[in-house]
């Protein structure tokens, strides 16, 4: 591939990059409102989840100012790179590498880390719940969460401060060592948490099924399980982080693609979890049979005593 070829992809690469992190985040700002307002403002608020509602309100909210300030970044790079070398190949597209002070790229990765671990977070909080508040489940992912802020922040520190003996527009190799890890450790993660969240999911929904479905509606309602547990394990989370790795291997090119629309993908997944239990809390507000994923176990305080009467009628009335 020629230099010529190489700057158009790489600008190309950029110019997808911004249009999809403009959809995710227009997905994302939508899904956020309507998630922020079952949560906050509720017909039937439940006292005992209030506080649980807020403080998913708050990480919304959070991940909703780190994807703005990302996709600010993302138009004020490629306004420069297009608006002010435009007819200018080689100076826009050494403007867009990760390795230019002008792009960024370091304060895109502070926002890109931080929002990693803040999804990573809230899906191993989601397992710990799911699981029964088991704290030995999540042993496993909470190993690789860590590796995920060590090496994401170790990235950041590599990306501003270059390591010695580095030329400009070359990515020195503890960087690219330490940003394999950090995607490598997220997805592991990620593959963990929602792994076990799926199976969790499955035998919940295999004996609710059993007593609500009998079997000749059981293949009608196979596409929605199917949807339902990728919602709520957050699969597509993990495909992206797949696809970065893919991608780093394949064409290095191209991994900006998909790790530009991580912090708007990571917002949007993850408000679509929960308001899918909020929906299901707001149109069944007293299932009988349905598993709140999200709520904490409940327990009797004492044994169930049921009473049973029997009214017999006759000519004469009630006896």
């Amino acid at each position: 591939m020629g230099v010529d070829d190489t700057n158009k992809t790489i600008l190309t690469s950029s110019l997808v990059a911004f249009f999809l992190d403009s959809l995710f985040f227009g997905i994302f700002f939508v899904t956020y409102a309507i998630t922020i307002w079952l949560l906050v403002f509720p017909e039937r608020r439940r006292q005992q989840y209030k506080r649980l509602d807020l403080a998913q309100a708050a990480l919304l909210s959070v991940m909703l100012v780190l994807a703005f300030v990302y996709l600010i970044l993302d138009v004020i790079v490629n306004v420069h790179a297009f608006a002010g070398y435009s007819g200018d190949l080689p100076s826009a597209e050494k403007l867009l590498r990760i390795t230019s002070p002008e792009s960024f790229w370091g304060a895109r990765l502070v926002i890109l880390v931080t929002q990693t671990i803040l999804a990573d977070g809230f899906l191993i909080y989601r397992l710990y719940v799911v699981w029964s508040r088991s704290l030995f489940i999540i042993i496993a992912p909470a190993f690789f969460y860590l590796g995920d802020a060590v090496f994401g922040y170790a990235m950041v520190n590599y990306q501003v401060h270059p390591e010695p003996g580095t030329f400009d527009g070359v990515v020195g190799p503890l960087l690219a060592i330490m940003t394999v890890l950090f995607f490598t450790s997220s997805f592991v993660t990620n593959v963990l948490t929602t792994g076990l969240i799926s199976l969790h999911i499955i035998r919940s929904n295999r004996s609710v099924r059993a007593i609500r479905v009998g079997p000749a509606l059981g293949e009608t309602c196979q596409r929605s399980r199917v949807f339902d547990i990728m919602v709520q394990s957050a699969a597509l989370y993990a495909c992206a982080l797949l696809a970065i790795l893919i991608t780093m291997r394949t064409a290095p090119s191209r991994p900006i693609v998909v790790v530009s629309i991580l912090p708007s993908l990571a917002g949007a997944v993850f408000s679509l979890v929960i308001l899918r239990n909020r929906l299901a809390d707001a149109t069944n507000p007293k299932p009988a049979h349905r598993v709140d994923l999200l709520a904490p176990p409940m327990t009797l305080a004492a044994p169930l005593s049921i009473q049973i009467t029997r009214e017999v009628s006759y000519d004469g009335g009630p006896k």
